[in-house]
């Protein structure tokens, strides 16, 4: 709901908020079914790179990762083509909002506000965020410690915790970039005092790099529930989305693909 970015769908609240103000003056768009997707022998789905839920390999452009092994499952269990479209973590929603795409499995935190703007599946797992540092920077024992004018913060644009930086530390400069990768990145190469992202991005650094450290007493904050995302008119294919995560669950395909990925937060599932 560290993607989280995303993730984690995690645009800022202010994003959402527009959003909604736009939906209200337009005309609501034709709902979606699942019967055009059956019938046009595709399903359009959108990804947000956040290992281990979507991995894109760098040299053949595939995709795979727990969320998108989980859709390709649906789409052969409906004898449905799986169309993947990517996008950044402040872009997607204009994918779900113009129809580019029918389902987002992007890590979505699923919130009561964005909810305004977007349809959110049940919750799959939950997410927050964690701050790093170089090894040995002890400053950083509580988020009061970052509100600071000399402290720069590393952090991922259109992301849940981009906001809550701002919210805990507005006194702080912000370092912002567009990935969670390229965040960790920052306090490695020592850009900024301390990084903020998704509790998966933050734990995927640490195992890599020896030279920082978990701060703020190691914790996870603000913890949202994950979600995938779609139009708020497509009730039917919501419906559908829930019935398909339901069975997943239901027969341990979903955990065994957390399992095989070695998914940091098997142990944070929501059902």
């Amino acid at each position: 709901m560290i993607s989280r970015k995303k993730r984690v769908y995690r645009l800022v609240p202010t994003l959402f908020a527009a959003m909604a103000v736009v939906s209200l003056l337009v005309t609501p768009a034709e709902a979606r079914d699942m019967a055009d997707i059956t019938k046009s022998k595709k399903f359009n789905i959108g990804v947000v790179p956040f290992p281990p839920d979507v991995i894109r390999d760098p040299k053949t452009g595939e995709y795979k990762g727990i969320f998108v092994d989980a859709a390709r499952s649906i789409c052969e269990t409906i004898e449905v083509e799986c169309v993947f479209k990517e996008f950044a973590w402040a872009t997607f929603i204009a994918g779900i909002q113009s129809r580019q795409i029918d389902l987002s499995v992007a890590s979505t935190y699923s919130k009561m506000k964005r909810a305004l703007v977007v349809n959110f599946s049940q919750p799959i797992y939950f997410l927050g965020y964690r701050a790093v540092a170089k090894k040995g920077d002890n400053r950083f024992n509580s988020p009061e410690d970052l509100n600071n004018a000399d402290i720069t913060i590393g952090v991922t644009q259109g992301t849940g915790e981009h906001d809550w930086a701002q919210k805990v530390a507005p006194k702080a400069k912000l370092s912002v970039v567009k990935t969670e990768e390229l965040n960790m990145l920052q306090i490695v190469t020592g850009k900024v005092d301390v990084a903020i992202g998704d509790s998966v991005a933050a734990h995927h650094a640490l195992v890599k790099q020896s030279g920082i450290q978990a701060v703020l007493g190691g914790r996870i904050y603000s913890r949202n529930m994950v979600a995938w995302a779609m139009h708020k008119e497509d009730t039917d294919i919501l419906r559908f989305v829930n019935t398909a995560l339901n069975q997943l669950i239901a027969s341990g395909k979903l955990e065994d693909l957390a399992k095989k990925y070695e998914a940091p937060w098997i142990n944070d599932l929501a059902f």
